[in-house]
């Protein structure tokens, strides 16, 4: 049983093959990507439509701070081009006589796992992880990639206390102003529900799509979820 967890664009994942994960395991490291343009044909004193005639590195090429990727070579002088940070040739610009790196920097901080299991695929763009049993169901919508472990209100006139549902994901039919306000102040990190909430709201949302699926994930009562964006997915898990 596995599930399948989108590693998002401009991110690091933490996580190691083999690795044992629960919700404290730092997941993702957030990055910022900036582009970086370098005029080598000014560098290199050349005409900027002959500038692919003394590059070392092309469009795709990784990049070192420190290396020289471009060179003009003359019995009087040698012009050296030298990167200033480590990244990606994205773009060489024949008009323009300009080089753009594309360069990324952590940010402070990291993301932690909203998922439990073993991590027994790690690839660029998705990893997966094993758990004891699984359980998918699609979803009409949802505002983004999130999870963890669950809370089931089947009667939302009964009384909801922080203690058992901080940090938790809440699942039920739907939302009303009262219990949306309620909720985010009592630490619910999101909701899972037939119908959208009221208000707009900074908690992450999830909409099942057929009836008869929320009726069996209630009966089911698993104590976990995660839900899939990309693929419009939920996984209920234990």
């Amino acid at each position: 049983m596995y599930l399948t967890v989108t590693i998002p664009e401009d991110t690091k994942c933490l996580l190691k093959l083999g690795q044992i994960v629960d919700f404290n395991s730092p997941f993702l490291e957030n990055k910022i990507i900036s582009d970086i343009s370098i005029p080598v044909a000014n560098k290199l004193h050349i005409p900027s439509d002959k500038i692919f005639n003394y590059l070392k590195k092309f469009v795709g090429d990784a990049i070192d701070s420190g290396e020289v990727f471009a060179e003009k070579k003359s019995v009087i002088n040698n012009y050296k081009v030298v990167s200033d940070s480590k990244g990606i040739i994205k773009e060489i610009n024949h008009q323009t006589g300009e080089v753009t790196i594309s360069t990324s920097i952590s940010r402070s901080g990291y993301i932690k796992s909203y998922f439990k299991g073993e991590v027994v695929e790690l690839e660029k763009k998705y990893l997966k992880v094993k758990t004891a049993e699984i359980r998918e169901f699609n979803l009409k919508q949802a505002t983004s990639d999130f999870g963890g472990e669950t809370i089931y209100l089947k009667d939302s006139t009964k009384p909801i206390f922080a203690t058992q549902s901080s940090n938790k994901i809440m699942v039920t039919e739907s939302v009303t102003s009262y219990l949306q306000a309620k909720a985010e102040a009592l630490g619910i990190k999101g909701f899972v529900t037939l119908k959208n909430p009221p208000q707009v709201s900074n908690l992450a949302n999830a909409l099942i799509k057929i009836i008869d699926d929320f009726k069996m994930i209630l009966h089911l009562n698993l104590p976990y979820c995660l839900i899939n964006k990309q693929f419009s997915k939920i996984y209920f898990y234990k």
